[in-house]
């Protein structure tokens, strides 16, 4: 009988059969990259699955952003910035020479509590410079550096129920008085050249709004979302974010 292994090694959907001797642990197996050339780890069936789906363009964000990690540390595949850059890249030089019109937009599912804010730019770079449209969906909320990714869709749609947080994070910093000093100077000016300048840039909202709301847990419901100009639509129909 095929193992689980020489199924993942074939790019071949996994049966009953050859999963029921993993039902009760989560082992460690490779599997076949969906692009490129280089074999990696997928720690369980369930993050499998979440890969696969990469096939269809379909990306998900359901976790704190933290640093790249491996499965030692129990970082899921989805909730790291750096596997979704790799993947709307390789989407992009896979639309290489193909018109904007004619591309497959590449869909990102996101519901995160937010995360590290150096993950969360690269991310957010990336979307910025895709050719390939990225089409944003909050499913459940979009809090802190997840609300910025998410607003950076090229079209951006929200879940009715869904939550919104813009707040001016957090941060911190040790070593001498002059390091610490060093290091509140630089997050003053990242915070006003690259955050509040992307938010202005993602809305309607002015520069003196951003100044009065950034500095408190400004929550906003899809409606609110709607009207500031940080989403575009609210889901009725679910083919719609399909």
């Amino acid at each position: 009988m095929i193992t689980l292994k020489e199924q993942m090694l074939k790019g071949e959907a996994p049966t009953e059969e050859t999963l029921k001797e993993y039902r009760e642990n989560e082992y460690f197996f490779y599997y076949p990259p969906i692009f490129g050339n280089e074999m990696r780890i997928a720690c369980n069936m369930e993050e499998y699955t979440r890969i696969v789906d990469a096939e269809d363009r379909r990306l998900y964000l359901y976790d704190t952003l933290t640093p790249l990690g491996d499965c030692d540390h129990s970082y899921d595949f989805s909730s790291t910035a750096g596997k979704l850059v790799e993947q709307i890249i390789e989407y992009n030089r896979m639309d290489r020479g193909l018109p904007v019109s004619e591309r497959e937009p590449i869909r990102l599912y996101i519901n995160s509590p937010g995360g590290d804010q150096t993950e969360g730019f690269s991310l957010v770079d990336t979307i910025k410079l895709s050719k390939t449209p990225v089409y944003t969906i909050n499913t459940g909320q979009w809090s802190s550096m997840s609300f910025l990714i998410g607003i950076t869709g090229h079209r951006r749609f929200s879940y009715s129920s869904a939550t919104f947080l813009l707040h001016d994070g957090s941060s911190g910093a040790f070593g001498s008085v002059n390091k610490v000093q060093d290091r509140v100077k630089f997050e003053e000016r990242y915070e006003q050249e690259i955050v509040k300048n992307h938010v202005l840039d993602h809305s309607n909202m002015t520069s003196s709004e951003y100044d009065a709301l950034a500095r408190v847990e400004y929550y906003m419901l899809p409606d609110d979302a709607l009207r500031r100009g940080f989403i575009d639509e609210i889901v009725k129909d679910i083919d719609t974010i399909l």
